[in-house]
């Protein structure tokens, strides 16, 4: 009784796959793989037209050097041996991993600028207004607004004050109304994919 059941079991599992449910699928992926191996034959008859027959490749010597010490190799721990003692270095290779060396240097500083800029980002659900992080806590190098000031009058010359007035009120008004009405900010993520 058990037997029977067992087989039945196994039947059921092994057959899920060739439910009717199941056919457009089959057709599809018996579609996909013909095309898949037409696909395969032009392309080895587009590489032999272009650059010659393939060189057949020594399948059965690739590991043979594995198999004939496997035993002796198990007990090493995986360890490989080098003698350095003679090998010579080149002037050449002394330059690559000196240029070598300076590239992963220019790499930690890239990506510890771009960590610190990643840390500069406000989050979207986050209000720009209430976010305290952001100030500095040392003081201001110059009085704030100077510099501000020296290139309205460079730009604007006599109506310079007239023109900060504007933009002081329209910054006020924005201000009073994002602090009355709270709208929310529309998310502007970086596509670093």
């Amino acid at each position: 009784m058990k037997a029977s059941c067992r087989q039945e079991d196994e039947c059921a599992v092994m057959s899920w796959f060739s439910a009717p449910v199941f056919t457009r699928y089959w057709q599809h992926y018996h579609q996909a793989m013909a095309w898949y191996q037409r696909h395969r034959r032009a392309y080895s008859k587009a590489w032999e037209a272009a650059y010659g027959p393939p060189r057949p490749r020594p399948r059965e010597r690739r590991y043979a050097d594995w198999q004939e010490d496997g035993d002796e190799d198990s007990s090493s721990d995986g360890e490989i041996e080098c003698d350095v003692s003679n090998m010579e270095i080149s002037e050449e290779l002394r330059q690559y991993f000196a240029q070598t060396e300076r590239h992963r240097e220019e790499l930690k500083k890239q990506q510890q600028l771009e960590a610190e800029q990643q840390d500069r980002y406000v989050p979207a659900d986050h209000d720009l207004h209430g976010a305290s992080w952001r100030s500095s806590v040392a003081p201001p190098a110059e009085r704030p607004g100077e510099r501000r000031a020296a290139e309205m009058r460079k730009l604007y010359g006599e109506d310079a004050s007239k023109i900060l007035a504007m933009e002081a009120a329209m910054q006020l008004t924005f201000e009073r109304n994002c602090d009355l009405k709270r709208p929310k900010y529309w998310p502007v993520i970086p596509l670093k994919l």
